[in-house]
C-alpha cells in the first residue's frame, strides 16, 4: 500500500495482454481469492516514474518488453511516429513527445556514434525510441538515456541527421538542424 507522499511508476501495458479470469466465488476454486498478479515482464512496454509531489519523469521503455505484434509501438514516440505516418498527429506533436523522451544512440567498436545513409542516401545517426528496436541495427554497444536535448547537441556536433528506428515500421529521418531546433524551444 502506497501513502500520499510515495512515489509511484505508472506503467504501460502491450494492449494485447489480457488479465487472467478470477475463479467463480462458489466454484471452490481458491484462485478467485489469490492476489491480482501483474503481466509479465515481457508485456510491460515501460512507464513513467510519478514522484510523490507530481511531477511525472520522462518514459523509461522496458528492456524485456516484447511486442505482442511486429508493428505494435514500443514506445510514446514509436506510437507518435507511427501516427505520423499515418497523417493522423502532426510534427509539433511529435516534437511535443520527443522532448519528453531517451534515446538509445548506436556505437561503434569505438565508442563512438554509428552515422550510416538513411534510405534515402542521407549520413544519419542510428537512433532507437526503445530497446525492443535495437536489434534491426548491427552492433552490440549503445548509448541509452539520451535525452532529446543531447541527442540535438550530438547531431550539431556530427552535422549530420537522425535516422529513427532504422528498419522498423515507423522509421523516419529527421533533418538534425530541425530536430535541434525543435527540441530546444
Amino acid at each position: 500500500m502506497t501513502t500520499p507522499g510515495d512515489d509511484q511508476w505508472v506503467f504501460l501495458i502491450d494492449p494485447a495482454w489480457q488479465a487472467p479470469e478470477p475463479a467463480a466465488p462458489d466454484s471452490g476454486d481458491d484462485a478467485g481469492n489469490a492476489e491480482f498478479e501483474g503481466p509479465p515482464l515481457e508485456a510491460v512496454v515501460g512507464g513513467w516514474l510519478v514522484t510523490g509531489d507530481g511531477a511525472m519523469g520522462r518514459f523509461r521503455a522496458n528492456p524485456d518488453y516484447r511486442p505482442s505484434e511486429p508493428g505494435s509501438p514500443t514506445d510514446p514516440v514509436d506510437a507518435t511516429l507511427q501516427l505520423l505516418m499515418r497523417g493522423e498527429v502532426d510534427s509539433d506533436a511529435l516534437f511535443a513527445v520527443i522532448r519528453e523522451s531517451v534515446f538509445d544512440v548506436a556505437l561503434d567498436e569505438d565508442g563512438r556514434p554509428i552515422i550510416a545513409p538513411s534510405p534515402d542516401d542521407v549520413p544519419s545517426l542510428l537512433v532507437s525510441t526503445a530497446p525492443a528496436q535495437r536489434f534491426r541495427v548491427r552492433t552490440g554497444n549503445w548509448r541509452a538515456e539520451v535525452t532529446a536535448a543531447e541527442l540535438g547537441e550530438l547531431l550539431q556536433e556530427y552535422d549530420v541527421d537522425v535516422l529513427f528506428n532504422p528498419g522498423g515500421p515507423a522509421s523516419i529521418r529527421l533533418i538534425g538542424d530541425v530536430f535541434a531546433e525543435n527540441v530546444t524551444t
